[in-house]
């Protein structure tokens, strides 16, 4: 067995915007390109993939991340042989499994069970190991009846389970894992990613794409991130993640401050619980946000608000102001500078946030400061739980007794309706 199943060195791809390339010229140019160092772009084209470079060995769980259009899908489809680089140099160990686009090879008026010899021999697969695995490709794409009828009836998610079937069981040195697991439900997605595993015990390098980052931190050994279609980290999972979220910094949440000359923020930090500095935290670790706020106008009732947004699609995590605590806070006179301290357990599931701070006069309904991203935060942690928000669970269980056969015993009946 080589020590590197996967090689991709200094890889670029380029495209056209628009229809075809307008010219015999233009063709012969782009072949040229792929012999040659990348030369400058012509009018309309642009760069999909800038100097990637990476390996990927036997048994090795390597993951590509990075914001929609940051060239994931191209690599993989340059690594799968659909598509050549301009320049550069890409080679994979034979043979591959490629995962991506699952159902795409499906003839819609053939029944499930045609399609997977058909799929199968697009794939590489002879007719005689076909059939050997032909039991087993059934149980693990679980459609039912569905066998017998045509694939056009099938929904997205049963045509991803009968092409993850029939691609899991080929015998493949690499596998190349795109997106594909989003439309299956989650024992399914289970069922893939259990497969998976089996398949690097076996000693298969797998580059898997995917916008789950969980299953990214906890299926992979190294990352890939990959941002305008440049690399910009490559490493250690639990650190690219971080990376992945300076990608994908909206715009949106980096307009600054939309704020009056009423009121100004000052010295602005966040620290933790023993008052060092930090821009990353723990789940459920405890910080205080501190900062000053200076008036340029007579404020009787101030009110000082703070928020938290998750940066990957803008959901408020988190929204409470002094007002609505029901803490009394004292009047202010233009030239004051108030002191205010926030103190939060950081209570969510990792990822990505900024913090965002207002101040009004508690009787107003208009903002004197209105700061929607004031700083970001990285909440960074072993990904032991999942969703929005971190309850910092503990766990006992107790040893007990086999339960007798009591056949008189009542169900427990849950709510108040009596439901059991």
């Amino acid at each position: 067995m080589s020590e590197c199943a996967v090689r991709a060195q200094s890889v670029f791809k380029k495209f056209r915007r628009g229809d075809d390339p307008d010219s015999l010229r233009d063709l012969l140019a782009g072949r040229l390109d792929r012999r040659s160092k990348p030369a400058s772009l012509r009018s309309r084209e642009f760069w999909a993939l800038q100097d990637v470079s990476f390996q990927v060995r036997p048994g090795e769980a390597f993951g590509v991340i990075g914001p929609n259009g940051a060239g994931k899908s191209t690599l993989l489809k340059l690594l799968a042989g659909i598509m050549r680089p301009n320049a550069g140099s890409i080679s994979l160990e034979r043979p591959v499994s490629a995962l991506i686009e699952l159902g795409a090879g499906f003839h819609g008026d053939l029944t499930g069970l045609e399609n997977i010899f058909l799929n199968a021999a697009i794939l590489g697969m002879p007719r005689r190991e076909v059939a050997r695995k032909l039991d087993e490709i059934v149980a693990f794409a679980d459609i039912g009846d569905f066998l017998s009828m045509p694939v056009k009836h099938y929904s997205s998610g049963m045509q991803a389970r009968l092409g993850f079937a029939i691609a899991a069981h080929v015998d493949a040195r690499v596998m190349l894992v795109d997106e594909v697991l989003s439309v299956g439900d989650r024992v399914f997605r289970g069922r893939c990613m259990e497969r998976m595993r089996a398949a690097l015990r076996q000693g298969v390098a797998i580059v898997f794409v995917s916008h789950d980052l969980n299953a990214v931190q906890q299926f992979c050994d190294r990352v890939l991130v990959l941002s305008t279609g440049r690399p910009s980290f490559l490493g250690a999972a639990s650190e690219a993640i971080g990376h992945y979220y300076e990608a994908c910094v909206d715009p949106w949440l980096m307009d600054g401050v939309k704020e009056s000359p009423l009121v100004h923020i000052r010295n602005l930090r966040l620290l933790t619980a023993d008052g060092r500095s930090a821009r990353t935290l723990a789940p459920g670790e405890e910080a205080c946000l501190e900062f000053e706020a200076a008036f340029d106008v007579d404020m009787e009732n101030p009110s000082f608000g703070l928020s938290l947004i998750r940066t990957d699609d803008h959901l408020t995590v988190f929204e409470t102001s002094s007002s609505r605590l029901g803490i009394a806070t004292p009047a202010a006179i233009s030239g004051q500078v108030h002191r205010v301290r926030y103190r939060v357990t950081m209570n969510v599931a990792p990822g990505e946030y900024v913090v965002g701070l207002h101040v009004r006069d508690r009787d107003a309904s208009t903002y004197a400061l209105d700061m929607a991203h004031a700083l970001r935060v990285r909440v960074s942690g072993p990904p032991t739980t999942g969703g929005v928000a971190h309850l910092r669970p503990t766990l006992d269980v107790t040893p007990g007794s086999v339960f007798a056969d009591n056949s008189e015993a009542q169900p427990t009946t849950i709510g108040s309706g009596g439901r059991r």
